[in-house]
């Protein structure tokens, strides 16, 4: 091929590459929906330690029948959350909806807990939490609410892979031919054709596969993981 044609596809992939980042960035094809309003909870007290405070929560709705209260502890590094259950379960599903200072939505986390203790798992929250309200959704065989998070269909995922993908290797491809003509300058029609160059862009799909492939998998583990925590020594008063 020329050095027109491969100027050419450069300009194309930058389009793509340039395209493909306002997609992402527009459609949020990975952000999920949420049908709970923010409910604020009734503050029990407040306290202040050597390394930060904790500030003790009622709980709401349907849920003050299983977790009566929540803790939100906070350090200088970092934020948890332990919730008291009214008993002990066999079997237990609650969510934990994360709002900003100004009432959005930061991040939802699904527990399940088995075998419980009266105190929660320890759940560690986003870093810019301000505002928590805690659902439960399953106790033993019923189900209480199913309304909570809207999850993220394959489809979604599989469309937000894809136009990564395209991204990613409309980036390297684009970042290719302007190394290739910066480095080579008046002799850079002759690299373009070399092998080398064939094998840099079949490297540069390979990875826009795998880019796909981790993606996908990614959220499919994160979809079905197990959440890890142990049964936290708190004492609520």
């Amino acid at each position: 091929m020329t050095i027109t044609v491969w100027r050419a596809l450069c300009a194309v992939s930058l389009i793509l590459f340039v395209a493909g980042l306002l997609i992402l960035l527009a459609a949020r094809l990975l952000k999920n929906k949420y049908y709970h309003v923010f409910t604020a909870d009734e503050l029990i007290s407040k306290d202040k330690l050597t390394n930060g405070k904790n500030s003790v929560y009622f709980t709401s709705g349907e849920t003050k029948n299983y977790i009566s209260k929540y803790a939100i502890c906070k350090t200088e590094f970092d934020k948890y959350l332990v919730c008291k259950f009214n008993r002990k379960f066999s079997y237990i599903r609650y969510f934990v909806i994360e709002y900003s200072s100004h009432g959005r939505v930061v991040n939802v986390e699904q527990i399940d807990e088995t075998d419980t203790a009266l105190n929660s798992k320890i759940l560690t929250l986003h870093r810019r939490c301000a505002k928590v309200n805690v659902v439960v959704g399953t106790v033993e065989d019923t189900e209480i609410n199913t309304d909570v998070i809207r999850p993220l269909s394959r489809k979604r995922i599989r469309l937000s892979a894809f136009i990564k993908s395209v991204t990613l290797f409309a980036f390297l491809f684009a970042v290719r031919h302007i190394l290739l003509e910066v480095i080579c300058k008046d002799v850079a029609a002759l690299y373009l054709n070399y092998t080398l160059n064939y094998i840099l862009i079949a490297i540069s799909f390979i990875f826009a596969l795998l880019s796909f492939g981790v993606t996908v998998l990614c959220f499919r583990c994160k979809n079905s993981k197990a959440l890890n925590g142990r049964t936290v020594e708190y004492e609520f008063v």
